[in-house]
């Protein structure tokens, strides 16, 4: 069966909000009310009201019903009126501020690199509302180590068989079982997806329509290379970046075989790594820059 739309990522006190309303139904079922005075004895009925005192009599802090207090001359001083709160429920919340467990302040976030390892999360001081371990909808979009200094980005497969000038069929160096791409849909607030955005150099954020492992479907941001720090040719990550993605994939229950998937990737160390992991179009403009740079200077110092 199609998978339902409707928004992810439940918070726990969603989660438990159908429990309340039922436990709270079946209160007010057993719960037959307090006894009016009309369901006892004509004997116990109450008292009629004693009528209300003059709004003339002066009351017992000095001023009169009207709200004046009489002056040292005899003559009466108008206080000014008290402010009475306000019974509009809709004026009072529309001034209340936003709770960040609504959508117009929190982010959803596909994670699917280092960002699902928590201590990766707790060094930026990213704190998650909640997440859910997902899958990319997509088929075409494959994980791919092209990422300068060989991190993790997404990839569809037509622009990469484009890029190698192949069909359109080639398999990727490093092919999951089932094809997908796994990862968690962490809800963030704003200003904690706005760190990440400072920490994630080179990536731009693209929306991807993922799949919780329970069946619910949404759209969420994930970090992307931007064309300018991507490789041309897919190398292999390093071992301390490998290990912090196996880490947050375990901390998220992925599935197993996508972990074993994981853990069958070949790595290299982080030492002395080559060109092919620089060789992106930024590495050649900062190049072109620094000789534009010096063409000025040597141009500016031949004319004096």
């Amino acid at each position: 069966a199609a998978a339902q739309t409707r928004p992810c990522c439940r918070t726990q006190a969603q989660r438990g909000q159908h429990g309340r309303v039922s436990s709270r139904a079946a209160s007010a079922l057993a719960w037959s009310g307090p006894l009016s005075w009309r369901d006892q004895a004509p004997e116990a009925a109450p008292p009629p009201p004693s009528p209300s005192p003059s709004p003339t009599r002066e009351l017992a802090d000095g001023t009169n019903g009207s709200g004046s207090r009489p002056s040292s001359n005899g003559t009466a001083t108008k206080q000014p009126p008290v402010p009475q709160p306000t019974q509009q429920r809709g004026e009072f919340a529309a001034r209340l501020p936003a709770s960040p467990e609504t959508s117009a302040d929190t982010v959803l976030t596909f994670a699917y690199g280092a960002n699902m390892n928590f201590l990766t999360l707790v060094r930026r001081e990213v704190r998650v509302l909640s997440r859910d371990p997902a899958t990319v909808v997509d088929p075409e979009l494959r994980l791919v180590f092209k990422h300068q200094g060989g991190y993790a980005t997404l990839e569809r497969a037509d622009a990469a068989a484009a890029a190698q000038g192949g069909s359109g069929q080639d398999e990727p160096r490093f092919r999951p079982y089932d094809g997908l791409v796994h990862g968690v849909v962490y809800r963030l607030t704003r200003a904690d997806f706005d760190k990440l955005v400072k920490k994630e150099g080179g990536y731009v954020v693209q929306p991807v329509q993922v799949q919780t492992y329970d069946g619910h479907v949404c759209t969420a941001l994930a970090f992307v290379s931007n064309p300018l720090f991507k490789l041309p040719q897919e190398v292999s990550p390093t071992e301390q970046y490998l290990a912090k993605v196996r880490e947050g994939a375990a901390d998220n229950y992925l599935d197993p075989n996508y972990q074993a998937f994981l853990s069958g990737i070949s790595t290299v160390t982080g030492a002395g790594l080559g060109a092919q992991y620089y060789n992106t179009p930024s590495k050649y403009m900062g190049y072109s820059f620094l000789l534009l740079v010096g063409l000025i200077t040597v141009a500016f110092f031949a004319q004096h």
